[in-house]
């Protein structure tokens, strides 16, 4: 799978510096969580909000391959540009794109909602352990 599409299916959404939002069963899941990890850039086994911005931002090139400042079905590879109106793709325009002009600016990415931090930070100190990782994709799976 080309990097880009796998970027786009993961982070569904992970980053943000706004406050909690309510997770939705469409954010990306068990990868979402798994993905929450490369976001710790001090390993110190533990992810703040900063880092997840400082990560989305260093992210952001992989979404917008074709260097325009959107995320749109103009940056996804000819066999994936189907699934642009499907499944997390949609989800993903649904969370960030404010402004519903049907393409993600690198402002609504780098700045969108956190279902996935939202859903692992079960104590709300704005800091996602890998304790609470685990529990949290144990949930999944529960679920």
């Amino acid at each position: 799978m080309k990097p880009a599409l796998a970027l786009a299916l993961i982070l569904v959404p992970t980053f943000a510096i706004a406050g909690p939002t309510r997770p939705s069963r469409d954010f990306g899941g068990e990868e979402a969580m798994e993905r929450l990890r490369a976001a710790d850039t001090n390993k110190d086994g533990a992810i703040t909000r900063q880092e997840l911005l400082a990560h989305r931002v260093k992210e952001w090139p992989r979404l917008d391959r074709n260097g325009d400042g959107f995320f749109s079905k103009d940056d996804l590879p000819g066999f994936a540009k189907d699934r642009w109106d499907n499944g997390r793709l949609v989800t993903m325009r649904q969370t960030y794109d404010t402004n519903r002009d049907g393409r993600i600016s690198r402002t609504e990415f780098t700045s969108g909602p956190t279902p996935a931090y939202d859903l692992a930070d079960s104590n709300r100190d704005n800091r996602v352990t890998e304790a609470e990782i685990k529990a949290a994709i144990a949930g999944l799976k529960r679920n």
